[in-house]
């Protein structure tokens, strides 16, 4: 059913994990959910919101699906099989009979065609393990069915972690959620907050695209789009931790499992928690020994991702958003980018933040892209780009066309 409209606005864009409705439906009831995207306006406009009449509408479930971290089996950096790779060893990415190594089951959120939740929608290889991209311009109107398809989940076989839950939503795009002046689009985010800490580490946000009336058709037609996500997933903190022993180490299981320890685990003094704790946070003996501490770019490690490309002289526009607990710095070898007006070769970004950077693919080759701090490089916060070289033929669509 229809909830109250909510902004797009600072990092609470599209928080689809803390909507809380009125009456909710179940999967059984998908065509009555589709029923209410009906293009009627909520009953709460904020000032200065002129409605273009456009309206963008998604369907997005959260659903489990399996992982891996680096799913080439190589160090790309430098060129070894990770069982072989010093760092991978260092950071216990190697799995074994008491580790888990690389490949895990994590809570992400995927868009369909339609509210009959039957075909995934197309998204770029790029993208990873982030939500699907969600777009609209100023004074436009987002209605989204939202599902949570996560029953299958158990706690120490005596309880559903959740139940399926589906619901229908409306977000208008404010001024106020503009890009800023001179450039015609701007990054903003969605993710869970049931329990944000566990669930940014299970892997449930994603992004939103607002351009400027008029522009987003502009906007895709003549640049590279790319979502860069920074993160830095400890596995042994999501909500997920111990079905991820379960299945791939049953062997650890009893010794990880709190079977007979009290749920909730105490929070400190000033922590909150949203009831019921045993889906949030419950107490177990899963640490990183066990789960590793991942620094992915879009869920990768060690550029085991598809790379982002470009043909040369190619204008790209780099989202990039930190949604972890680390600060990162963005850093493209080979290229420069313009932020805020600025030729910046990199570029810092703190947790909770989205930026908007614009490039000009002008030297080609496969590059690097990392986060400057040292630490996360060495934990593999790396990805490769490619710009296509004039004497080459690139094989993207042109831009333009």
């Amino acid at each position: 059913m229809r909830t109250s409209s909510l902004l797009i606005c600072v990092s609470a864009a599209l928080a689809l994990g803390s909507i809380i409705p009125s009456v909710t439906t179940t999967p059984t009831d998908l065509p009555a959910c589709a029923s209410q995207m009906d293009g009627k306006l909520p009953y709460y406009q904020p000032m200065g919101f002129n409605f273009s009449g456009n309206i963008h509408r998604y369907y997005v479930a959260a659903e489990v699906d399996t992982w891996d971290y680096a799913p080439t089996g190589y160090d790309n950096w430098l060129g070894v099989p990770m069982n072989e790779s010093f760092r991978a060893q260092t950071y216990g990415y190697i799995g074994s009979n008491t580790s888990i190594g690389t490949t895990y089951d994590k809570a992400l959120y995927k868009g369909y065609t339609g509210p009959d939740f039957a075909q995934y929608s197309e998204q770029p290889d790029w993208l990873g393990f982030n939500g699907p991209i969600l777009r609209g311009e100023v004074g436009d109107m987002i209605e989204i069915i939202s599902s949570r398809r996560l029953r299958s989940l158990q706690m120490a076989s005596t309880f559903t972690l959740f139940s399926n839950l589906t619901l229908t939503t409306s977000r208008l795009i404010p001024p106020s959620s503009a890009p800023d002046p001179g450039v015609d689009s701007k990054l903003w985010a969605y993710h869970s907050y049931v329990s944000m800490y566990q669930d940014a580490d299970a892997g449930l946000s994603g992004p939103v695209i607002v351009y400027n009336p008029s522009t987003m058709n502009k906007t895709m037609a003549n640049n590279r789009e790319f979502i860069i996500f920074y993160g830095d997933n400890q596995e042994s903190n999501s909500f997920l931790a111990l079905h991820n022993v379960r299945k791939y180490l049953p062997n650890m299981f009893p010794s990880m499992a709190n079977e007979t320890g009290m749920y909730p685990m105490p929070g400190a003094g000033n922590e909150t928690y949203w009831y019921p704790q045993e889906v949030n946070s419950p107490l177990t003996n899963v640490n990183t020994s066990v789960a590793a501490n991942f620094f992915p770019i879009n869920g990768w490690i060690f550029a085991n991702n598809p790379p982002f490309s470009m043909c040369i002289n190619d204008p790209a526009i780099w989202y990039i958003m930190d949604m972890g607990f680390d600060t990162h710095v963005a850093h493209w070898h080979g290229n420069n980018v313009v932020h805020n007006g600025i030729t910046m070769a990199s570029v810092p970004i703190n947790p909770g933040q989205m930026l908007t950077t614009h490039m000009t693919a002008l030297n080609p080759g496969l590059w690097q892209f990392i986060c400057h701090f040292n630490t996360h490089l060495s934990k593999g916060m790396e990805a490769w780009y490619r710009i296509y070289a004039p004497w080459e033929e690139c094989p993207l669509v042109p831009l333009g066309s």
